[in-house]
């Protein structure tokens, strides 16, 4: 598998989730959370191979500058896993999150500081030639023509969001979008009376 290099716009993330939450679809109980700024399944990158180089998470809080220390310090403690190589040398490896973490200020709105900073890093890093995938986590349509800057460059862009938000213009600039909406929820049991009108 190629080089990947993963940017989670976990601003988006994280209300998307908490959207999905209110309208009453019900979390899976291995997600790992950190209120109001993180959210992520650990089964995410498990079901491919990926030579991972690096995950990057974006994202803002409320609060001073110990506010945002703390919580760079939690989500660098957390690891994620995935599998890397192929047929009889597959393995699971782990890496850190490299977080970059912003201030906001309100709870309720998202800002832009981590979609201006996610697209100038992802920028660099294909005019760097450090990767041959790009994997974006966000369903944000501003991101539309960062995709297809990433496409021009020669490099893979990959896609990855929850249905809450998603603008649909994505899945066609990218080579892959996957729906996220299956890692961070249960499943909805099917009804056992019949279909409801």
């Amino acid at each position: 598998m190629a080089d990947t290099l993963i940017f989670v716009d976990g601003e988006n993330l994280s209300i998307r989730y908490q959207e999905m939450i209110k309208a009453g679809r019900v979390p899976a109980p291995d997600n790992i959370v950190i209120e109001n700024c993180f959210v992520w399944n650990p089964r995410i990158l498990l079901d491919a191979s990926w030579d991972i180089k690096r995950l990057a998470y974006y994202t803002s809080v409320v609060g001073d500058d110990k506010k945002i220390s703390a919580v760079r310090e939690k989500i660098s403690s957390i690891f994620f896993s995935c599998q890397s190589g192929a047929g009889d040398h597959t393995r699971t490896t782990t890496g850190q999150f490299v977080p970059f973490v912003r201030k906001k200020s309100s709870r309720s709105k998202k800002e832009s500081v981590c979609d201006i900073a996610i697209a100038v890093d992802v920028m660099r890093e294909c005019y760097r030639d450090h990767a041959d995938t790009i994997w974006v986590f966000s369903g944000d349509g501003d991101f539309i023509q960062l995709f297809q800057e990433v496409v021009h460059s020669g490099k893979r862009a990959y896609a990855s969001a929850l249905s809450s938000g998603l603008n649909s213009e994505i899945r066609f600039v990218v080579d892959e979008f996957r729906l996220l909406d299956k890692y961070f929820f249960v499943e909805e049991p099917a009804s056992s009376t019949g279909s409801t009108v």
